[in-house]
């Protein structure tokens, strides 16, 4: 009997293995077929920087700021000036390689996270992830790093929910060093930290540390140590939308005025000026519902263990794309891969998930097609029902912690009576 399990076992792994290796050589073929493709963002931005610092000299043009990149990325960019390969392949090449590190992540997070059949759940994990469309597009036609950010982002959760925070903070500083909009998971690492009670928030500190160490070759080069993080300030101020493509609560706002305008045969008001109006109230209710999340779950007293770090995670990273002003689509990325971490968790959120996903693939062929066929405000309204549904899942998830911990306290005082 036990020769027949082993033997069947063993079966079921190489079955496992076929499928992992049929998964990564479809993937990558639809990646080969799609390295030609092209966007706005690389035609305009992308391949002409990377032309920039090839002509400048490469490596000794780090201490010269090239478009909006931070150090570490155009470090990678003038090194990559080196090899004869196509500036477009470059991007596209590097961005493709952490679409299987991400892949692989995912696929660990759900072994941990599962009970049964824990390869097999892994292995569709990492299918599901590296076949994503969006992942698909975002790094093999946009030529967009989302997937490095976001990979360097889920170890610093998982490391976190190992309760190594200081590992966590230095690999989360990787994360941001390299992408802006790792910012989204700093607010569940702030949480985790104040759940703890422990005198941790000074690994926080790492974060500025590490984004400078990775920086030190255009340090040395001639760069200030304030320029690791002016390029960011300088970010956020390049665009003056209230709404960019996102179909966030702001998304609604912004198509009313256009829509206001059109009736109205001008324009009502524009788009700077809605913009002025509206990203300070913005800012400030989107820090008023983190606050409010956040001040929710140390009430609760929630676990810090990986399901519930990957949910608060998610739900904090989905308010601050949604509610924040100028985002553009891709921001999303983040939560949307934790939605599909979530879908393991729970298999009722599956139907979320898809209607998710649907949304966010609507909008980067809005981008990449210069098409919108369906309204901004549409989508939004869409969006923020899924948001919705998402959050009655956390307070479901929050009262079962809080039960169980009862149910705890209740079984300590029973034996200490005993």
């Amino acid at each position: 009997m036990k020769e027949e399990k082993n033997t069947a076992a063993q079966s079921f792994n190489k079955k496992l293995l076929i499928a992992g290796i049929l998964f990564f050589i479809t993937g990558t073929i639809i990646r080969i077929a799609l390295r030609d493709m092209t966007s706005g963002d690389s035609d305009m931005f992308l391949v002409p920087w990377f032309d920039e610092i090839k002509s400048a000299g490469g490596f000794s043009n780090l201490g010269t700021q090239v478009g909006d990149y931070n150090i570490l990325y155009q470090t990678i960019i003038a090194f990559f000036t080196y090899i004869p390969i196509k500036a477009l392949y470059a991007y596209k090449l590097f961005s493709c390689i952490f679409d299987v590190f991400l892949a692989v992540m995912s696929g660990y997070i759900v072994f941990r996270l599962s009970d049964k059949n824990r390869h097999a759940r892994a292995f569709t994990a990492f299918g599901l992830v590296f076949l994503s469309p969006i992942v698909i597009l975002n790094s093999s036609w946009w030529a967009q790093c989302d997937a490095i950010y976001t990979f360097f982002g889920l170890a610093s959760l998982f490391l976190l929910s190992k309760k190594k925070d200081m590992a966590a903070l230095i690999v989360y500083g990787v994360a941001f060093t390299f992408k802006l909009q790792a910012v989204f998971l700093l607010p569940v690492i702030v949480l985790v930290l104040f759940i703890r009670k422990k005198p941790h928030l000074l690994y926080l500190l790492f974060i500025p540390v590490v984004m400078v160490v990775l920086s030190l070759p255009g340090i040395i080069s001639g760069r200030s140590i304030t320029d690791v993080f002016t390029i960011y300030f300088s970010q956020t101020s390049i665009y003056k939308s209230v709404a960019l493509n996102y179909p966030s609560v702001w998304g609604l706002a912004a198509d009313t005025v256009h829509a206001a305008s059109y009736f109205a045969g001008k324009e009502v008001i524009s788009s700077e000026q809605l913009y002025n109006i509206l990203k300070y109230p913005a800012i400030i209710i989107t820090a008023a519902a983190l606050g409010t999340i956040m001040l929710l779950c140390l009430k609760k007293k929630v676990h810090t263990d990986l399901k519930s770090i990957i949910l608060m995670a998610f739900i904090l990273s989905y308010t601050c794309v949604l509610f924040l002003p100028s985002m553009h689509e891709r921001y999303g990325f983040v939560y949307e891969i934790l939605a599909l971490l979530i879908a393991f968790i729970d298999r009722k959120t599956i139907y979320l998930l898809c209607m998710m996903y649907t949304v966010t693939l609507i909008t980067y062929i809005h981008f990449l097609s210069d098409c919108y066929f369906v309204p901004i405000s549409v989508l939004s309204a869409v969006n923020i029902f899924i948001y919705i549904m998402y959050l009655r899942k956390l307070r479901i998830h929050l009262m079962s912690v809080r039960n169980k911990n009862k149910e705890h306290m209740k079984e300590q005082s029973t034996k200490q009576t005993e």
